[in-house]
């Protein structure tokens, strides 16, 4: 049997220069592939809203709590809480002003436990913004202006509607924006409203929010070419081996 040789007496050198390039071309094949990033979480929560205390006059007694679900403290000197209409206030504490990691913080219009009903309050915005009885909005927006939470109730219609019970969010992790997910306190504090200020709600847990499945890589187009090259290399490299081995 006769062997055939190339020119010079030598096979080429082809393995090392095949191996190489089939290394680069999996390697780019498995780039094509994106996973989707998972959205930052939210982590400063509005959590409870007293809009019509009955112990004491609104004017004395409304306040609004945050839950931090994040895992660090948030310091929310310098934010700012508003409505969709007017009403604004500029938070300044003169110092920070932290939500510590899974706790609370207590917003209201009165500082004194001994006049708004027995409440500790954290930060006092005055007399420059208030609640509705009705429906209302509470929008927080951090330090540069960015919306960070919101809630807009709406005075019975979806969100409870309680006098002298506040509106609590029965579980941080669910939408707030969404009056199902609200119940109204039943736990009795200071001079006889029911609320849980600076402490976890009240509310019958409901169900565990669904925990979303994982997304699934999807092929792209530059995925498909680069898999069909790879096969391409493939078969290129099995014949050049086959031919040089004669």
């Amino acid at each position: 049997m006769t062997k055939y040789k190339n020119r010079g007496g030598k096979k080429p050198k082809m393995k090392g220069r095949f191996t190489v390039i089939l290394i680069t071309t999996i390697f780019l094949s498995c780039l094509a592939y994106a996973t989707p990033a998972s959205a930052a979480p939210i982590d400063v929560v509005i959590n409870e809203i007293m809009q019509n205390p009955s112990a004491v006059a609104d004017a004395n007694g409304e306040w609004f709590e945050l839950f931090n679900a994040g895992s660090s403290g948030v310091d929310i000197n310098g934010w700012t809480i508003q409505d969709n209409g007017f009403d604004t206030h500029l938070i300044n504490n003169g110092g920070p002003l932290v939500i510590p990691a899974g706790g609370y913080l207590v917003l209201g219009n009165n500082a004194d436990s001994g006049t708004n009903g027995g409440v500790t309050v954290d930060y006092s915005y005055g007399s420059s913004w208030y609640l509705g009885n009705s429906g209302d909005e509470i929008v927080l927006l951090n330090g540069t202006l960015n919306e960070v939470d919101r809630v807009e109730y709406d005075g019975g219609a979806t969100f409870p509607d309680p006098s002298g019970a506040s509106m609590a969010l029965s579980n941080p992790a669910l939408d707030n924006n969404i009056g199902g997910n609200w119940c109204t306190a039943s736990t009795p504090y200071g001079d006889g409203d029911l609320g849980t200020p600076g402490t976890a709600n009240d509310c019958v847990p409901p169900p565990e929010p669904p925990v979303p499945t994982p997304a699934v890589p999807s092929m792209t187009l530059w995925g498909m070419f680069a898999t069909v090259a790879v096969l391409g290399l493939l078969l290129v490299y099995m014949q050049l081996r086959k031919r040089n081995a004669y």
